[in-house]
């Protein structure tokens, strides 16, 4: 389950494109395919830190600069970084993106409450409390 905890901070269990595939969602798949020019096999993906992703997720996370400079520096999460916050964090969490907004408050509760724990939170607060379905990011899609 680590594997949904990104380098930067996103919880990837709330990304569109692993719900999709993980909830075997065949319209979000082809919703999403065509939106990227890709085929459907190709929205593959089983988190951030996991290996199994396809090539158009693949590409994504093989391109992610937190993944590098993660490796890079030989930790796992951009919180174990002493330079964190860095400005590249910071101008990630500013880009527009609703879900990128908390990758550094996400960061702080990795590290205060370990990555299990957080994952347990985050596991809890993107499903539905009266019919349990998981959510993802693109409120659109909900």
């Amino acid at each position: 389950m680590r594997e949904l905890a990104g380098a930067c901070g996103l919880y990837c269990g709330a990304c569109v494109f692993y719900r999709a595939y993980k909830d075997k969602d065949t319209a979000l798949i082809q919703k999403l395919a065509s939106e990227r020019n890709v085929r459907p096999e190709e929205i593959v993906c089983d988190g951030c830190l996991s290996s199994n992703y396809r090539l158009f997720v693949a590409a994504e996370s093989r391109d992610c600069t937190f993944k590098k400079c993660t490796s890079e520096k030989k930790i796992t999460w951009c919180f174990e970084c002493n330079q964190f916050p860095c400005k590249k964090l910071d101008e990630f969490s500013h880009d527009g993106k609703a879900h990128h907004t908390a990758v550094i408050d996400n960061s702080r509760e990795i590290k205060t409450l370990g990555v299990d724990e957080w994952l347990k939170i985050q596991e809890r607060r993107w499903q539905c409390p009266h019919c349990e379905k998981k959510l993802h990011w693109r409120i659109g899609y909900i």
